[in-house]
């Protein structure tokens, strides 16, 4: 049987880099053929994707060695109109993946038949099995820019998946899916193997990484080893090293109080009358950890932005210490309320980390000195110290990621908001933003965080918020929500039992 997707000797090193980004990777797929590429950050799975998909060095500039040969068609030297139809990627953030110019979802999965001369009634059969595959036909008129992070990845998904390509590139498609997501995107992969295309999907998340047939493990550039999914999980556990002692979180340079927080009745409704948050009534205490969770689009990140004056409600209301928010400028609330975006290319912007991590501080009006200390002390904590002279745009999402995190810490807010913090995070980076959330409570602040990772969830935060249709339907301990999560109350809210120990257990 012949190969669709044949890498031999792939060597790729970027422009400003001695290092190369891959050294010498070699695959081979075929039809049915599902495969996984895991391994620590940096390691380069991303890379590897975007040549298996013939990005690399069309688009992407590099120096490349050895050969990329996806169904007979040259990837490496080929044209766009030459890989057109023959191949598909998926990128882990759906900006990358989205027109932006189409008014509804059916349209925007309609944009690449278009672009393949696809007759109409082919067109609108493929669009709507697409749909259904990954559940979203019930946002087939919704404008994709209004949905949120984890349905808009469903439409990126569903997108490339219509396209009906040989060969199909993933890379990381469950970062910001919820449990239950994450588990239909592992299906939906297995089937098309099935079906006769070869898939290859770079993932940390266990559920899609089980369903592959092997798994290729890479670190720093390098293939080592090509195994089982099981082995390939615990390969990913060990080869990104243990975390180091977490700096300890001294006495605020800013000495500021901590902060209660009280949202009553708030409801919230966007443009068009979605009503993506109703009547929810929640009170955080100085020195909590709360984490909120539920499927994509139950108002979790709306209900978030309401926190530091993102978005203001339509009814209801927030306070800080008893003080409605509403009369108060975001510039004010950001010393209160630190907000981390679930898509770290929304907050940075200098060109270099160290500028960014010092950018909060600076606009406190802090001294010199002080800023100096807190931009150290943040990038100790997310492991970035030796990496402040980059530009934040030459580092891989995940790193991205930690650099919006440390921006926001050096501020010193009494109140940590993060939306997704441990998306495309490898296990370490993952433990890494854990020992924060758990120094960030031991130093008496609160931390907030939107998650669909239900390990991080348990072991960090003592508070579990579960949202469905934009309302809270459960607040309490870990323990507690997840002995519910099989009841009928928490059926269609996409939450599901830790999967860590039970995994590890097994492998």
């Amino acid at each position: 049987m012949s190969a669709q997707l044949e890498i031999r000797d792939l060597a790729v090193r970027y422009p400003g880099r001695t290092e190369r980004a891959l050294d010498g990777v070699g695959l081979d797929l075929g039809p049915t053929d599902l495969v996984g590429v895991t391994g620590p950050t940096g390691s380069g799975k991303s890379t590897l994707a975007l040549a298996a998909a013939g990005l690399v060095p069309r688009v992407i500039r590099a120096s490349v060695s050895g050969s990329v040969t996806v169904d007979g068609q040259d990837a490496v030297h080929a044209t766009a109109a030459q890989l057109a139809g023959r191949v598909g990627i998926v990128f882990s953030a759906p900006a990358l993946q989205l027109s932006a110019s189409k008014p509804t979802v059916r349209e925007e999965l309609a944009f690449g038949l278009e672009n393949l001369a696809v007759q109409r009634a082919d067109m609108d059969e493929r669009i709507n099995a697409a749909m259904g595959r990954l559940g979203i036909t019930h946002l087939a008129e919704r404008d994709p820019l209004t949905l949120s992070g984890g349905e808009q990845q469903r439409v990126a998904i569903a997108s490339i998946v219509v396209m009906g390509t040989d060969v199909l590139v993933l890379d990381e498609p469950a970062a910001q899916l919820d449990p239950a997501g994450t588990e239909s995107v592992a299906a939906m992969l297995a089937e098309m193997a099935g079906d006769g295309r070869a898939v290859l999907v770079a993932e940390h998340a266990p559920q899609i990484l089980l369903k592959t047939g092997r798994c290729l493990v890479l670190d720093g550039g390098r293939v080592i080893g090509e195994t089982s999914p099981r082995e390939a999980l615990a390969a990913d556990r060990a080869v990104g090293g243990e975390l180091e002692a977490m700096p300890a979180v001294g006495p605020s340079v800013r000495s500021v109080p901590p902060v209660a927080i009280a949202v009553s009745e708030l409801t919230h409704r966007y443009p068009g009358g979605i009503e993506a948050v109703r009547r929810v009534s929640l009170s955080v205490a100085p020195g909590e950890s709360v984490a909120i969770v539920g499927q994509n689009g139950s108002g979790k990140t709306t209900l978030a932005k309401h926190l530091n004056g993102l978005l203001r409600p339509d009814s209801g209301y927030v306070s800080l210490d008893g003080k409605d928010i509403a009369d108060r400028a975001i510039n004010q609330l950001a010393g209160l309320v630190g907000f981390v975006f679930q898509n770290p290319d929304d907050q940075l912007f200098n060109n270099s980390v160290e500028k960014e991590v010092g950018f909060g501080p600076r606009n406190l009006r802090l001294d010199p000195a002080s800023v100096g200390q807190l931009v150290d002390s943040a990038l100790a904590m997310t492991g970035l110290t030796g990496r402040r002279a980059e530009n934040p745009y030459d580092l891989d999402v995940s790193t991205r990621k930690l650099v919006a995190l440390a921006g926001v810490l050096a501020m010193e807010p009494p109140v940590l908001v993060m939306d997704e913090p441990t998306m495309s995070q490898d296990p370490l980076g993952t433990r890494r933003i854990g020992a924060i959330v758990d120094a960030w409570r031991g130093a008496g602040r609160t931390v907030i965080a939107i998650s669909h990772d239900m390990d991080f969830a348990a072991r960090h935060f003592e508070r579990i918020v579960v949202m469905r249709g934009g309302e809270i339907i459960l607040d309490a301990d870990p323990g507690s929500v997840f002995a519910a999560s099989n009841t009928p109350l928490l059926a269609t809210t996409g939450l599901r039992p830790p999967l860590g120990e039970g995994v590890e257990g097994e492998i």
